[in-house]
């Protein structure tokens, strides 16, 4: 930050809102178009194009047609900086690593994520080299920016920019440490808009005390003490990728007092076998939760299906369970058959797309199962 104010650059907080009144009868009903369409008239009375696109929008809810998608389309080509070019821009030069989801002429949810180094080197240079270095922040030519720093733009883009007023829901992915992300959304004040967070770090700190509305999380076995030393109160799903780590302190870690909300548990890859999948199978969370994924990439033990047939009326309570089918013997299949929680799963996870994107950050999930 000192380097950038020395290089010029200043933090200008937003000035305040001439739709204070209205924009907190959104914030109270987020989902209801009323709001919205007061807000619409307060906008057209000012001459602001996203007045007239809350106002299609809106109707597009109440029965869509290719007239209002029409204008919709002439209204964003005409206005379109002033709508959503901005972000749109975000989403073409940093390709993967932003996306947003659309309501009544705002940004509802939206997805960021840091880059790797093959994007950083391939994908992402060549275009940011068009790109005002004032505006990004950093220099592409002389410096080689860190992964965090394409996250830090995105988010700074939609956090300051009028379509970014409403966001209800934001997916994270994390591949580094946190604390660079953590200063743009404190600035914002939407540390609580982190709804789902996949992070890839090994190293791990209490994510109660900054991400208190954090629903879903999913990372490595390793750090799962540090992650949750600190309740997570809201936290419903916790997705596991496992590592060398001691089964015992992962399942330590697992405490229902800090994840009393917690209803879907995933241990990606757990080498189980009889009796270490007994160990998980017999652990106070399971009784609390309504979708538990054992699946793995490589083949599991036989031991660990004998285990769960051995408890099957233990687990009667499950809507879910995700086992992997590559590798399970056809006899052993079979003794599933009337069990209809069961969810077999191949290597690829095909069929739960939708499932993966409730419990991780909603990313393709190459760079966190590979």
């Amino acid at each position: 930050m000192a380097k950038l104010v020395a290089d010029g650059f200043r933090n200008v907080s937003l000035p305040p809102s001439p739709h204070e009144d209205i924009e907190a009868l959104i914030d109270d009903e987020p989902d209801e178009p009323a709001g919205y369409l007061l807000l619409a008239e307060s906008l057209r009375a000012s001459a602001d194009a996203r007045g007239e696109l809350i106002e299609i929008a809106a109707a597009r809810l109440e029965g869509d047609s290719p007239e209002l998608n029409e204008r919709e389309k002439k209204l964003l080509l005409a206005h379109g900086d002033r709508l959503f070019g901005a972000l749109d821009d975000v989403r073409r030069t940093l390709p993967g690593t932003f996306s947003y989801e659309r309501f009544l002429g705002f940004v509802r949810e939206a997805c960021v994520a840091d880059a790797d180094a093959v994007a950083l080197a391939d994908v992402f240079e060549p275009p940011l080299l068009q790109v005002d270095p004032r505006e990004l922040g950093f220099d592409p030519r002389v410096e080689r920016p860190a992964p965090h720093t394409y996250a830090v733009h995105a988010l700074r883009r939609l956090l300051h920019h009028p379509a970014g007023r409403f966001l209800r829901r934001l997916r994270m992915e994390i591949r580094e440490e946190i604390e660079p992300i953590l200063p743009v959304l404190v600035e914002h004040d939407r540390v609580n808009r982190v709804s789902h967070l996949t992070v890839t770090s090994r190293g791990g700190r209490a994510l109660g005390a900054c991400f208190p509305e954090l629903l879903s999380l999913a990372c490595y076995a390793r750090a799962l003490d540090r992650w949750l030393a600190a309740p997570l109160p809201r936290l419903e799903r916790l997705t596991l990728r496992w590592e060398p780590a001691g089964l015992s302190a992962v399942l330590a870690a697992l405490d229902s007092t800090r994840l009393p909300s917690l209803q879907h548990l995933a241990l990606w890859d757990a080498p189980l076998d009889a009796k270490s999948a007994a160990l998980v199978l017999e652990h106070p969370v399971i009784a609390q939760l309504t979708s538990l994924d054992l699946w793995s990439q490589i083949a599991p033990q036989r031991g660990i299906y004998e285990a769960v047939l051995a408890r099957r009326g233990e687990l009667d309570h499950l809507k879910r369970l995700v086992l992997a089918i590559h590798g399970a013997p056809a006899e052993l299949v079979a003794r599933f058959a009337d069990w209809s929680a069961v969810v077999w799963a191949d290597r690829s996870r095909a069929g739960l797309e939708e499932v993966d994107r409730d419990a991780i950050a909603g990313f393709p999930l190459g760079g966190f199962i590979f």
